[in-house]
């Protein structure tokens, strides 16, 4: 059967926050890997709301150290003691909060995998959810095929199988991930074999034959 080759897995990465772009760390093509920031968005007030949190949680961890040596010394009341404490935890709590606010603001990859597409451009506004880039992780591709139900045969996940493509002379193996428990209206059962490509030199888009045996 012939099939189509698709990414095995594929995001758009969208703004977490309403925001101007300031600087684009990556361009179509790029390699990146988990983690790895991709853009940079506007966070000036919220750097500055994080170091005022951090200013008044170092003021607060100093005064609760001290209301808990004039407890221990019997010199204030627990309720006091307590109060300092309950100040202490809101004002980490504040802190938390802001440095999130500020890390939002750096978009970061989601996987491994190639940009093929970069949305916007350093200076534009976005809003929230609006996408920004497009990865393909290529490490291990997906031949989807349409088979007739009467040729599904012995297909089952984990079967291992033989892929075919023009430019490779020996067939690659091949593990089906899925048989589709359900047919479309015309019988055809939906098959997904996850082929590992790991120098990327199988493209997405391209056709593939995949061959099996059910006497196997």
């Amino acid at each position: 059967m012939e099939g189509r080759v698709l990414p095995y897995r594929q995001v758009e990465v969208s703004a977490p926050v309403s925001s101007r772009i300031t600087e684009l760390k990556v361009k179509e093509g790029d390699l990146v890997k988990e983690g790895q920031p991709l853009a940079l968005l506007y966070g000036k007030l919220e750097e500055l709301e994080m170091q005022r949190a951090k200013a008044l949680l170092e003021r607060r961890e100093f005064e609760a150290k001290g209301a808990k040596r004039l407890y221990d010394n019997k010199i204030i009341p627990e309720a006091k003691a307590m109060e300092t404490r309950i100040d202490l935890d809101l004002a980490r709590l504040q802190f938390e909060s802001a440095a999130e606010q500020v890390r939002l603001r750096t978009v970061l990859a989601p996987l491994d995998g190639v940009v093929v597409a970069a949305l916007r451009e350093t200076g534009e506004t976005v809003s929230t959810g609006q996408p920004l880039f497009r990865i393909l992780d290529l490490s291990k591709v997906v031949v989807q095929l349409a088979v007739d139900s009467d040729a599904v045969g012995s297909l089952a996940p984990g079967r291992h199988v033989k892929v075919s493509l023009r430019k490779t002379p020996e067939p690659l193996e091949g593990r089906v991930a899925l048989v589709d428990p359900c047919a479309d209206p015309e019988g055809r059962v939906r098959v997904r074999v996850v082929v590992d490509n790991p120098d990327r030199r199988i493209r997405s888009g391209i056709r593939a034959r995949v061959e099996w045996s059910d006497a196997q």
